[in-house]
């Protein structure tokens, strides 16, 4: 899967592969307001399936994807998608898994004084280490140049009818990469409420921050199993 943009646009700033576990979630970037209802559309009938009687969660999946989209994108969001990941069973699909497991992947980027990345990596992983003491964070290199892991868990509490309460826990591995020669900052963030996935989530980051690289022109993709996701202009 690969993304064709105008030949007036900047050359792509990055690019990175995502597994075919991940569905691309359509935040409306390049789109007119016709177009990125038709992608809301079909990733609710992706999701749901054509049953008439799941109507009503299409439609309200599209309401809330809209919704979320804007939000994203002013934050600098320029890619999210739902990953799907079978757990347990065997590798030849004899034993079928013994459950789904769910994580949100979102890509994003912001601007950021950027002097050198080793120095930015630095900072960022000292800000972070003192932001809270519940969080794991470690500097890293990958093969795009040095960044920052930070791995952080999130208690939700909901209030029920008769003073009950719903909690839930989610955890959050995200990378931070400076750019190499910019003042911007590329974020990965795998989201789950799955929290005890969390290795197998940190793997699932980890491969796809490997792949990450700056200044690349769009080509074409070798591993049809892995599609490439790059972008321009943010």
């Amino acid at each position: 899967m690969t993304a064709l943009l105008p030949e007036e646009t900047a050359p792509p700033a990055f690019r990175f592969e995502v597994g075919p576990e991940f569905h691309e979630m359509p935040l409306g970037l390049g789109d007119d307001e016709e177009t990125h209802g038709a992608r809301l559309r079909e990733f609710a009938h992706d999701y749901w399936g054509e049953r008439e009687d799941l109507e009503p969660l299409r439609l309200l999946t599209r309401a809330i994807q809209a919704a979320g989209a804007r939000t994203l994108v002013e934050g600098g969001a320029v890619y999210q998608a739902i990953g799907v990941f079978p757990i347990g069973g065997s590798a030849d699909g004899t034993e079928p898994p013994e459950r789904i497991s769910r994580a949100t992947l979102t890509v994003s980027v912001r601007e950021l004084e950027n002097p050198d990345p080793h120095l930015t990596a630095a900072g960022i992983s000292e800000v972070l280490a003192q932001d809270d003491g519940e969080s794991e964070v470690q500097l890293i290199t990958l093969p795009a140049g040095p960044g920052v892991v930070r791995v952080a868990g999130a208690r939700s509490v909901w209030e029920l009818p008769d003073e009950e309460e719903l909690e839930q826990f989610h955890v959050r591995i995200e990378v931070w990469l400076p750019f190499p020669s910019e003042d911007r900052l590329l974020l990965l963030c795998l989201s789950t409420a799955d929290v005890r996935d969390l290795f197998h989530y940190q793997a699932v980051l980890a491969d796809i921050a490997d792949t990450v690289a700056f200044g690349e022109t769009i080509g074409p993709v070798h591993n049809a199993t892995a599609p490439s996701s790059p972008f321009t202009a943010y």
